[in-house]
């Protein structure tokens, strides 16, 4: 790719900001922008501008901080910090409502993140219109195309499988999950899974790069709870990346 590649549509990363100011995960967030079209000249000044917005942000360092940024076609960074609540912080395991839709959500290059959210969010509003925290967003025939604002797993015995992407966003706690699950004692793979195979499966829960990995409402068990410690231990103790 040229160093100076811009990406065709707008792209959006959403990090969670670690102890001591730190992007754990950005490895995996640079990783999904360079798939999705950004050249060196980009990653460079997203990350400048996020060091410049870390050493410029004041306010308490809870376990929400949420550090946003959006590379434009220009290449040109926005970045925004702000407290707040994931939308997997929920009491008692994540409500989750099957959402069908007709259409296949239009991604950029590399299944990365867009910033038109549009897609997801009106299957998130379905969601929690009807009662849910989460939309599981399939086919009219009943397969899973990807959560709607975080990505889905089911567990049989030791294998995690979640949707592929595409048509799922790439996602950035997904991609890490299957990087490093082998260390907690399972494999994974992406693979097509339906809304039956939810019903069948030992666990099944969503993760996403702020809010972690929770379990979906009377589905959790050893896996997301492994997986959750093995997280949070990125965050807390042993940051990948420093920006």
């Amino acid at each position: 790719m040229p160093r100076d590649a811009t990406p065709a549509v707008p792209l959006k990363e959403t990090c969670r900001v670690a102890a001591g100011c730190e992007i754990s995960l950005w490895e995996y967030h640079a990783r999904r922008l360079r798939a999705g079209g950004c050249g060196d000249d980009a990653i460079r000044a997203a990350e400048t501008a996020i060091s410049g917005a870390l050493a410029a942000y004041d306010g308490p360092m809870t376990s929400r901080v949420r550090l946003t940024l959006v590379v434009g076609t220009d290449g040109l960074p926005d970045v925004a910090i702000e407290r707040r609540l994931s939308s997997l912080d929920v009491i008692d395991g994540v409500r989750a409502v099957p959402v069908i839709v007709d259409e296949e959500p239009q991604l950029p290059v590399g299944a990365a993140k867009p910033a038109d959210r549009s897609f997801w969010d009106a299957a998130h509003r379905e969601a929690r219109a009807a009662g849910g925290e989460q939309a599981i967003i399939a086919r009219p025939g009943g397969y899973i195309i990807d959560g709607s604002t975080a990505s889905v797993f089911c567990r049989l015995g030791t294998v995690l499988a979640t949707p592929p992407s595409p048509s799922a966003i790439a996602g950035v706690a997904r991609r890490w999950i299957l990087d490093n699950c082998s260390s907690v004692g399972y494999s994974a793979l992406a693979a097509p899974i339906s809304l039956d195979d939810l019903d069948i499966a030992d666990e099944v829960f969503f993760a996403n790069a702020f809010g972690g990995i929770r379990e979906m409402q009377g589905r959790g068990g050893e896996a997301c709870i492994a997986l959750s410690e093995a997280m949070r231990d990125v965050w807390e103790r042993k940051p990948h990346v420093r920006v």
